[in-house]
């Protein structure tokens, strides 16, 4: 049985990022595919063309800020392991970019999954001794 004591902020981020990069092929098959056969090179002409595809730059940012996450949750998974606390200048720049997540895309992950994270990261550092 997992010990949820050892599961750090940084491990919930990773989580979130694996599962981003892990459905995209699942929600956006149809974009996914069309990605693999250009084998991930130039999926799109940019903002620059006439007509968007928006399909395929939902698709896009779903499996690219899945990626991202991936490494800012090992980086986080770290220093929360040498300091044993998440540092309050992260958390408040986390909130920020949560909460333009959440006024951008109101019914999205982030706002089901990473805005009650960054208000547990809140209280979770409130109640640390000796910040």
């Amino acid at each position: 049985m997992t010990n949820f004591k050892k599961l750090t902020n940084g491990t919930i981020i990773i989580i979130i990022g694996v599962l981003h990069s892990v459905l995209t092929p699942v929600f956006y098959a149809k974009q996914f595919q069309g990605f693999a056969e250009q084998f991930f090179f130039k999926v799109n002409n940019g903002f620059m063309e006439s007509q968007v595809n928006y399909e395929t730059f939902a698709a896009f940012w779903c499996l690219f800020f899945g990626l991202m996450l991936l490494p800012l949750g090992v980086l986080l998974h770290t220093v929360e392991k040498r300091i044993s606390i998440v540092p309050m200048p992260f958390i408040l720049t986390y909130l920020i970019v949560v909460l333009i997540g959440v006024y951008m895309i109101p019914l999205g992950g982030i706002t089901f999954l990473m805005l009650p994270h960054v208000v547990y990261m809140l209280l979770k550092y409130r109640k640390a001794p000796g910040k």
